[in-house]
């Protein structure tokens, strides 16, 4: 029986994203984003990755020389990533909510990470604020907490 250890950069990692989760999910920031048109939202979105990427690895949180040793490592990694998408893209009936448009749109739209799981977080509540957290914060957080442990397992295994 291997037993997994969190360390504090990794529990930080987690709750880092889960807060980024409740930040740019907040009515404030989805309608200062419709405001803008779509060029200037995109250079928004990829400031924002690259502050976080920047910052993260600064806080060395991000480990750039980390090497992929087995399968289980990868998937940590995809749900890491997945994670922070969640916190960044907004494409969810969220958005439409908070803009005041119509939630009958093309499923396409919805199709990416934070539509997905506000979508199977849909069948258990139709509260739009609970699935805000649910879907931007709750979320983020389990999946950057299970990749860390994947990411974890492999190297107590091997160390």
């Amino acid at each position: 029986m291997v037993d997994f250890e969190i360390t504090a950069k990794e529990l930080a990692l987690a709750l880092i994203i889960a807060f980024l989760g409740f930040a740019f999910s907040m009515r404030q920031w989805i309608l200062f984003l419709d405001k803008l048109n779509p060029f200037t939202g995109l250079l928004v979105y990829y400031a924002i990755l690259y502050a976080a990427l920047f910052a993260l690895s600064r806080l060395g949180l991000i480990i750039w020389k980390f090497r992929i040793k087995d399968p289980l490592q990868v998937l940590g990694a995809l749900l890491i990533t997945m994670a922070f998408f969640i916190t960044v893209d907004w494409e969810s009936p969220w958005v439409q909510i908070v803009t005041g448009r119509t939630v009958d749109v093309s499923n396409v739209l919805y199709q990416a990470e934070d539509g997905a799981f506000w979508y199977l977080w849909s069948f258990i509540t139709n509260n739009p604020e609970l699935l805000r957290l649910l879907t931007y914060v709750l979320t983020p957080f389990i999946l950057t907490f299970i990749g860390v442990l994947l990411i974890s397992k492999v190297q107590l295994l091997e160390g």
